[in-house]
């Protein structure tokens, strides 16, 4: 019997929670809530980045060795890469150059390629390598942040003398596009 009086008052409870007007059971939140900031791009994982998986050099530019702007005093020429004293005046830079573009690459998310620009000074025995102008292609906030990551790259270079520029000292040139992403 005690069990009957039990069941009969456990259904009067629950019929006055359901009766209409009375609202719901269980209240959920009538605010939103901010979704969650999306995760920030990945790296990409460096063995992956076909600019990271070979040394730089010269032979391995695709189209052959391209050309450099050679610059001599006031004259100011475009010409294919010359074995000898060119090679030996942008090679030295481009391994330290990959080094830096690596260890950024690995770090942080990548653009789809960079453009970078090999400066060479062979008589004063110094190169570098930084920047060339941003494509309008890239997504500009991630190739900015990237960019400044590799900032500029100098190294010390064996001095020679460009023939070609007379007595005047040279300064070479080199644009270099670096694909990233497979």
């Amino acid at each position: 019997m005690a069990s009957l009086v039990l069941r009969v008052l456990s259904l009067v409870a629950c019929t006055a929670c359901a009766t209409p007007g009375q609202g719901p059971v269980v209240l959920a939140p009538s605010v939103e809530t901010p979704a969650l900031a999306p995760h920030a791009p990945t790296p990409t994982p460096v063995e992956k980045l076909t600019a990271c998986a070979l040394p730089w050099t010269l032979g391995d530019v695709e189209g052959g060795q391209g050309r450099v702007v050679v610059v001599c005093g006031s004259d100011v020429r475009r010409q294919d890469v010359e074995p000898g004293v060119m090679t030996h005046a942008i090679e030295p830079i481009l391994e330290p150059a990959r080094a830096r573009v690596c260890s950024c690459a690995a770090r942080m998310p990548v653009p789809a390629f960079v453009d970078l620009v090999v400066t060479s000074f062979p008589d004063e025995g110094r190169a570098s390598v930084e920047e060339g102008e941003l494509d309008d292609e890239l997504d500009h906030d991630l190739a900015t942040a990237f960019m400044a990551c590799v900032g500029k790259v100098t190294a010390v270079i064996p001095r020679s003398h460009l023939d070609s520029c007379g007595p005047e000292k040279a300064v070479l040139s080199y644009p270099l596009r670096v694909d990233l992403l497979p």
